[in-house]
């Protein structure tokens, strides 16, 4: 398997909860949630080829529908059997949960936190770029130029809330040469988002969690996604940014497993 996956058992329970971090992020960004979910249901992690402490095989195909299949192979691979799955996609995870819930029958539900909505496919001059010998070492030397406590207090709203340990998790990853070769990849085969008709054809309830002041993935891209899909149900915390399952992980934890067991409000 080219992923890591971090499974939390809970007793014998047929529903399975999948946490699925955006781009440039890995399981770490989920350690705050869990502990408000694993009382309910299996809860199964994972860093996506490519990410984290993932395995950074140059061979794999970084596209959304090849993440869709490798989630789909680590569930197949758990010896429960799982009635009742629900996706947890954050970011860039939301596209592969919303895939999910076109090819997996026990998935009855899913969850959006701050999801890519309008991230259309990458550049042609961008994809060639990519090509080029020295890309990786260029892409490289771009990202870690970039400070990474800057870079999380522009994603969380309140910079009181970035930790020491948030900084030096984030920036682990980044000093791994072989993920920039991933990454040099992903750009090239990344497709675009879920087509206004491919979302159409997603009849399962939907809960969109948003940050109020998300500058990464704005709100609007949620109002989007409550209109296209039919079942689909939006929240937006105030004075929250883009990283949700950190920032206010009760407050998560509480809206999924509700929604999950049938329970949404109404408002």
């Amino acid at each position: 398997m080219n992923a890591k996956f971090y499974p939390c058992e809970a007793g014998d329970s047929e529903k399975l909860f999948v946490l699925i971090h955006g781009f440039m992020s890995w399981s770490f960004s989920f350690q705050s949630l869990i502990p408000s979910l694993v009382n309910h249901a299996h809860v199964l992690t994972l860093d996506l080829p490519g990410f984290g402490r993932s395995k950074k095989d140059v061979k794999y195909e970084f596209s959304y529908e090849q993440f869709t299949k490798t989630v789909q192979d680590m569930i197949d691979r758990r010896e429960e059997h799982f009635t009742d799955i629900v996706p947890v996609g954050h970011s860039m995870g939301g596209q592969i949960a919303l895939r999910l819930a076109r090819s997996n029958r026990c998935v009855h539900r899913v969850v959006l936190l701050a999801s890519s909505g309008d991230m259309q496919k990458s550049s042609k001059r961008l994809r060639w770029a990519s090509r080029l010998p020295f890309f990786d070492v260029w892409l490289a030397r771009y990202v870690r130029d970039r400070d990474v406590s800057h870079v999380l207090k522009q994603v969380i709203h309140d910079n009181k809330k970035v930790t020491t340990e948030q900084i030096d998790a984030y920036s682990l990853p980044l000093q791994e040469n072989l993920m920039y070769r991933a990454l040099s990849k992903f750009i090239r085969q990344r497709e675009g988002i879920l087509s206004r008709e491919e979302l159409h054809k997603i009849t399962k309830p939907v809960l969109l969690l948003w940050g109020e002041n998300d500058r990464i993935v704005p709100v609007g891209v949620g109002r989007y996604l409550e209109k296209e899909l039919h079942r689909a149900k939006l929240k937006v915390f105030p004075k929250v940014g883009h990283l949700l399952p950190e920032e206010i992980p009760l407050e998560v934890g509480e809206e999924i497993i509700r929604f999950s067991a049938g329970k949404e409000r109404s408002e």
